[in-house]
């Protein structure tokens, strides 16, 4: 949960195929942003609609039909809404990579890896990054309590 966090958002990694071949100028207009709509739902008050244009992202084009974004907003179905937006239909979306973890030596769904040295020194710094923030928020609660 800690690299979730809006502080310690990491980039996240999608194989996207889609219906159609890329038109020209849709890549880059996916790089740029683009206008959706979803729903935004913050500290546990009502849901409510959000329209505004995505951060921009990586995007590399892999095949006709294929390519890789890169992420570091986790708007809901954004792909598929961003997608969507330019008259695609998402065909096949597939997380490959988290942070510094990807899955690219997984065959099967539900099936696990170990994680290499990289991995698990990056999943430690999140850790470690998200304890010293809890601490400096939970300070900063009890500061305002004593009031």
């Amino acid at each position: 949960q800690a690299c979730l966090r809006g502080e310690f958002k990491q980039p996240k990694v999608y194989l996207v195929r889609v219906d159609k071949i890329f038109h020209n100028g849709d890549v880059e207009r996916l790089r740029s942003g683009i206008v959706i709509t979803t729903v935004a739902q913050r500290d546990r008050q009502k849901p409510k609609p959000l329209t505004a244009k995505t951060k921009p992202c990586e995007v590399d084009q892999l095949g006709p039909r294929t390519c890789q974004i890169v992420l570091t907003e986790g708007r809901n179905r954004q792909i598929r809404k961003m997608m969507a937006a330019l008259g695609y239909e998402v065909i096949n979306l597939k997380r490959v990579g988290f942070g510094g973890v990807t899955v690219d030596d997984l065959q099967e769904e539900g099936s696990w890896k170990r994680l290499n040295d990289k991995e698990m020194n990056w999943v430690t710094q999140i850790i470690q990054s998200n304890h010293i923030q809890s601490n400096q928020e939970r300070e900063e609660k009890e500061l305002f309590d004593t009031f």
